[in-house]
Parts: C-alpha cells; sequence; structure tokens
C-alpha cells in the first residue's frame, strides 16, 4: 500500500481517482489547492501526488517544485483538461513523471500509477543505498579517492541492490571482506544476516557440515542437530573467502544451492529451502583452475554472474597516503599515543613501495611504526628495511630511441625485480604477466645473454 494525494479543484475529479485508488489498495488523501496539499504533505508525507495544472491559488508546476522541498522523493503526476504541448514539456522537464489529460480512463491511470510507484521504490532504494555505502566509507572502513578506486564503488553501487550471484577476486590483503559487506550493506538485504565463510580454513571434512548442517547421529561426534552457515544466512547473504578452496565434492552441493535454492544437511533425508544470495571471493584465477581440473566449470559459470575485480594497492597509488593516515590516527588511539604524523621523507618511501601485502601489509606497516616511533612523527627510519630500500631504487626505466621490444622486455623485467627485491611473485604481478610466462621469459634471457657472453669479441 502506498500514500497517494490527489489536488484538484473538481470535487468529482477528486473523488473519481479516490475510489479507483483505494480499488487497488492505496490510501489516498484529497486536496483542493495548493495551499491545502502542501499543509497535508507537512503532516503526512506521500510517496505519489497527482496534480492538477490549473489550481485556484498556484500553478500544478509550482506545487509540484514546493512539494520537493518537504518530501524531496515524492514522485508525481499531472494531469489537465486543456494544456498545450508546451505546458507538457515544461512540466516534464522539472521532473514530474507524466503528463495525462483529463479524459484518461481508470485502467489508465492506474497503469500509470502503478510504473510512478515502481520508479519511486527505486529512487529510495538508491538513496538508502548511497547511505549505507557513504556510512562504511565514512566509517574507514573503505577508503580512496583514486579513478581506480571509484570505478570500483561505482560498480558496487549497481550491484548492491540486485540479487545476483558476484564473485570479488583480486589479489589477498585487497580487502574483498570489506567490499562483500559494501554490497550486502547498501543491498534490500541489509537487515537479514550476512554470514561469512572461509573455505580455506575449514578442513575438507568438516566444510560441508559447516556449511549445510548436519543431523544428531550423522557421524561421530554428531550429538545433536546443527544448523549450516547458509540456513543462518536465510534471507541474508553468505560471503564464501577463499572459494577455490572448496573441494571438488563440497563444490557440486553448493551449485545445487546455487541452482535452486536447497540442499539437505549432512544425515538428512529432507531437502531445505533457502533465499540466500551468494558473494565469493578468491585471489586465484579460476579460469585455470578449471582448466586445470580442480574447479568446476558449470559452478565457476553460477558464481561469476557479475564479477567484481577489486585492483592492487599499487594501482591505487593515490590513496596510500589517504590510508597511511587513517591507520596512523587508528594506531595512535588504540595505543593512547598522541597525533602522529609522517614526515614526507616517510610518505614518499610508502608511495613508492609496490605492497605485494596490499592494505593489509599497509596497516601492519603502520602499526608498526606507531609502536616503534619515539618522536611525534613517523620517519623512513621507523619502516620495515624492505620498505626503505625499495623506495631508493629506480622509479623509471630510461629506453634508448631505436631500442628492439626485446630489449625493452629485458628491461621492463631486470629492473622490476630490483625494485620487488628479486620477488618473482610480485615481478610478474606488476608486470601484468603469469608466473609462468616470467620464468620462461627469464630462461630466454639467461640464454641469451650467455650466447652473447660467448660471442667473439664479448669479454667473458
Amino acid at each position: 500500500m502506498s500514500e497517494i494525494l490527489v489536488v484538484d479543484d473538481d470535487a468529482n475529479t477528486r473523488e473519481a481517482l479516490a475510489v479507483s485508488l483505494k480499488k487497488i489498495g492505496h490510501q489516498v488523501f484529497l486536496a483542493g489547492t495548493g495551499s491545502e496539499a502542501l499543509e497535508l504533505v507537512r503532516q503526512q508525507p506521500v510517496e505519489l501526488a497527482i496534480i492538477d495544472l490549473k489550481l485556484p491559488d498556484m500553478e500544478g508546476t509550482d506545487l509540484f517544485e514546493a512539494l520537493r522541498i518537504i518530501s524531496p522523493y515524492t514522485i508525481a503526476i499531472m494531469i489537465s483538461a486543456r494544456a498545450t504541448v508546451d505546458e507538457a514539456v515544461s512540466a516534464l522537464k522539472l521532473g514530474i513523471y507524466d503528463f495525462i489529460t483529463k479524459d484518461f480512463r481508470m485502467q489508465e491511470i492506474r497503469k500509470v500509477v502503478n510504473k510512478a510507484l515502481e520508479t519511486q521504490q527505486l529512487l529510495q532504494e538508491n538513496q538508502r543505498l548511497r547511505q549505507a555505502l557513504q556510512e562504511r566509507l565514512a566509517s574507514g572502513r573503505i577508503l580512496g579517492h583514486s579513478p581506480a578506486f571509484l570505478k570500483v564503488i561505482h560498480q558496487v553501487n549497481q550491484i548492491a541492490p540486485v540479487r545476483s550471484t558476484v564473485l570479488i577476486t583480486g589479489e589477498s590483503g585487497v580487502g574483498k571482506e570489506l567490499f562483500a559487506e559494501a554490497i550486502h550493506y547498501g543491498s534490500p538485504r541489509r537487515d537479514k544476516p550476512l554470514v561469512k565463510v572461509n573455505c580455506g580454513a575449514l578442513p575438507e571434512g568438516l566444510i560441508e557440515s559447516e556449511l549445510f548442517g548436519h543431523e544428531k547421529g550423522a557421524f561421530t561426534g554428531a550429538l545433536q542437530q546443527r544448523k549450516g552457515r547458509f540456513e543462518l544466512a536465510d534471507g541474508g547473504t553468505i560471503f564464501l573467502d577463499e572459494v577455490s578452496e572448496m573441494p571438488v565434492n563440497t563444490q557440486v552441493k553448493l551449485l545445487r544451492v546455487l541452482q535452486e535454492g536447497e540442499f539437505d544437511r549432512v544425515g538428512g533425508t529432507r531437502t531445505l529451502k533457502v533465499d540466500v544470495r551468494v558473494v565469493g571471493a578468491t585471489n586465484q584465477n579460476l579460469e585455470e583452475m578449471v582448466a586445470a581440473g580442480t574447479f568446476r566449470k558449470d559452478l565457476f559459470y553460477r558464481l561469476n554472474v557479475i564479477h567484481l575485480e577489486v585492483p592492487p594497492l599499487r594501482a591505487r597509488r593515490e590513496d596510500i597516503s589517504l590510508l597511511a593516515h587513517h591507520f596512523l590516527d587508528k594506531f595512535c588511539l588504540a595505543n593512547n599515543r598522541p597525533p602522529m604524523a609522517f614526515t614526507p621523507e616517510a610518505l614518499k618511501a610508502l608511495k613508492n613501495y609496490l605492497w605485494p601485502g596490499n592494505v593489509r601489509e599497509l596497516e601492519n606497516v603502520v602499526e608498526r611504526a606507531v609502536a616503534l616511533c619515539s618522536g611525534p612523527a613517523v620517519g623512513p627510519e621507523d619502516l620495515p628495511e624492505e620498505v626503505q630500500q625499495q623506495s631508493e631504487g629506480e622509479e623509471n626505466i630510461v629506453i634508448q630511441v631505436g631500442a628492439s621490444l626485446e630489449e625493452i622486455e629485458r628491461l621492463a623485467i631486470r629492473q622490476t625485480l630490483k625494485k620487488t627485491g628479486g620477488d618473482k611473485e610480485v615481478t610478474a604481478r606488476v608486470l601484468g604477466i603469469g608466473l609462468a610466462t616470467l620464468y620462461r621469459r627469464l630462461k630466454e634471457m639467461d640464454v641469451k645473454e650467455t650466447t652473447e657472453a660467448e660471442m667473439p669479441g664479448k669479454e667473458n
């Protein structure tokens, strides 16, 4: 049921609309003038207003603009017996949902009202989503202003209201769990449970019981019936972290939940139905796992309905200073330390570091610095050695004009290896290539350089 205001100086029109709208379950309020309508809305907010273009005391468009100040999310339909095309266009430009003439049929007005209320509901949901995300951002749980970060936040904005399954990917430490929380708390399920499961932390023999529950006597030690995580998440969201670690036989049961919304407890004979939105997360390449036969292809497609890729911290360097200062304030407060700052040299070191452990590593580094720093500002000497050393490395690669692509590739690999302290896994990530590809390139480079060194005229 929705609250609808009808504003028309013609009593017959008001009554006819009221009777028709009440028949389909709406609560209807009536006003004969603009002033009456404004006074009524101050006391009783409405979702929809049906307004006559010509009222005794004001224009219908002026009333609509006044209504928007009092009730910003009230949507309006304009009616008129003799409106011109220009008047109709002007009304629509103001934000009026629809403009119809007074020779309408009740079936037509009901259809327009239903569509307008659907639009109004979407506007309210969008506002709640923005508010939920702003609360999350303001709380410091998710921080950033870089283009890469804002792109992900925009995607979360779009993803949250729908019920589709989401697969969040990204390196370890980028904050996949926080984005899963943002999706849940920005959704219509926000008042229902958000249940988190780390699939990699559960032993293979227990994961089915944890997810789907078990009956008394199902196995040794099952002394009583136990609900699983899916039952506990009914109506809400379940977050399956490190979903790539799930055993293949459990993947089959997860696929059934995603397809049919049903499962059996371990040792049970009764099929249970649940309404759960699934958000999975992994730092592995599931497509490669599918090709290797360690992850089911059909489950991958069911999980990967919507894909959210969280960028590594090195791809959003503009956020490093913001995050570092947030963590600095957090740990000063937690340790009863007076507010501190970073020296320019320390900030430069933080920005130059590649952060293979991403945001989680940055948080740990700042916590360590707060514990070790004896002065009012964190300096480079308070940072781990690897952060100090890497910040002193070369940031740019100088390429001579006319260099071959092979030479450019070799230089990029060597310099990036130097920058990462020889960490091949991080080097591969930075260069955007697979680890196997990096090893192959290094092997080819070693062979090439050995051959060149043995050629006549080369020093050995």
